[in-house]
């Protein structure tokens, strides 16, 4: 049995700047924080949920996709990845918006947010 321990205040502040700065499209900020949170807690799923929506954003559906799937192998019961993973699989026609779960706020506060997908958007 697995147990899940609490991340450390550093990893949940690190996460949520980073979903912030994929918000604002501060890619380069976003990806360095994403890292640096994977540094710190390399079996989180967080990290690697927020890293497939940065290649995703970026326009590399590829590694997007590996990312999400680590994320879930990581822990399955992470809705954010699960979801994410879930809309790129099925979601075909990039003209139309695309909705992201970032994993950066509770479950009970928990809502996707909608972004213009583009993928001419480049780091």
């Amino acid at each position: 049995m697995k147990i899940i321990e609490a991340p450390n205040e550093m990893f949940v502040v690190q996460i949520t700047q980073a979903a912030s700065c994929l918000r604002c499209n501060d890619f380069e900020k976003a990806y360095n924080l994403i890292t640096e949170a994977m540094r710190m807690e390399p079996d989180a799923p967080q990290p690697h949920n927020l890293l497939g929506i940065w290649f995703e954003l970026q326009g590399n559906g590829d590694k997007s996709r590996r990312h999400y799937r680590a994320a879930y192998s990581l822990d399955p019961t992470f809705s954010p990845a699960c979801k994410n993973l879930e809309q790129i699989c099925t979601f075909f026609d990039n003209t139309h918006t695309r909705t992201y779960v970032f994993g950066d706020e509770t479950e009970e506060t928990h809502h996707a947010e909608t972004i213009k997908h583009n993928q001419k958007t480049h780091f």
